[in-house]
């Protein structure tokens, strides 16, 4: 816990001590989620990622994997990412991505819930050439951890309306640091639910990423469907 600590508190100081610059986008997901039974399910994400001035695509992400829900308010999950991320001079490069992750629901009561994740990534980024401008042969590989904790709350009796405000970090490594800041990712949205299979989301996502001494910030408005089918 102690080690825990002092990396949060390196990792704030080193992004606090960085140049900083800002960019604005808007991310449009479809969440689909199938129920096998009341243990099993399979999830699949497509998410669009574009930014706003100029208008062009960020990046086009997707994941799909099982999900297993046990007993004791446990979930365990595991599946695989492909992600295209297009760079500021128009080259789109390809990553194959592997996760697992453990979901706990710390507290569950009528309208509130409140959960704790951690996921593991085994990525797998596509080699370029030096001036980033051309994809070369290769893969690089890179191992990423995801610690979130997310708060939902449901604002009325049937709660077709809830509110939701989470905070995730990451880490990753590479050949020169064992643990190295990636992102911080703080969210608040709100949830209307149509129906019990249907509903849209719509919140703000304030993303702060470290990269070669530059601190980028992004203000992002994201909307997400949701799409719920028992089997």
């Amino acid at each position: 816990m102690n080690l825990l600590v002092k990396i949060v508190l390196l990792t704030f100081i080193s992004v606090a001590a960085s140049a900083q610059s800002s960019t604005n986008l808007y991310w449009f997901r479809y969440f689909n989620q199938v129920n096998f039974n009341q243990t099993w399910s399979w999830q699949s994400e497509f998410d669009e990622r574009r930014s706003i001035n100029p208008d062009r695509q960020h990046q086009f992400i997707m994941h799909t994997f099982v999900n297993f829900k046990t007993k004791s308010k446990i979930d365990f999950a595991a599946g695989i990412t492909g992600s295209w991320v297009t760079n500021a001079k128009d080259l789109t490069v390809p990553e194959i991505r592997f996760f697992q992750s453990v979901t706990a629901n710390l507290i569950t009561a009528k309208r509130l819930t409140l959960q704790g994740r951690f996921r593991l990534e085994e990525r797998f980024l596509h080699h370029t050439n030096a001036e980033k401008t051309e994809l070369v042969d290769g893969y690089h590989f890179r191992f990423r951890t995801r610690y979130r904790i997310q708060f939902q709350y449901g604002l009325d009796k049937n709660q077709k309306w809830s509110i939701r405000l989470s905070d995730e970090i990451m880490y990753h490594t590479d050949s020169d640091y064992w643990w190295k800041y990636d992102q911080n990712r703080f969210y608040i949205g709100v949830e209307k639910k149509f129906t019990k299979k249907l509903s849209l989301e719509v919140g703000y996502l304030l993303l702060n990423s470290y990269s070669i001494g530059r601190n980028l910030q992004s203000n992002v408005l994201r909307t997400t469907l949701y799409h719920r089918i028992n089997l």
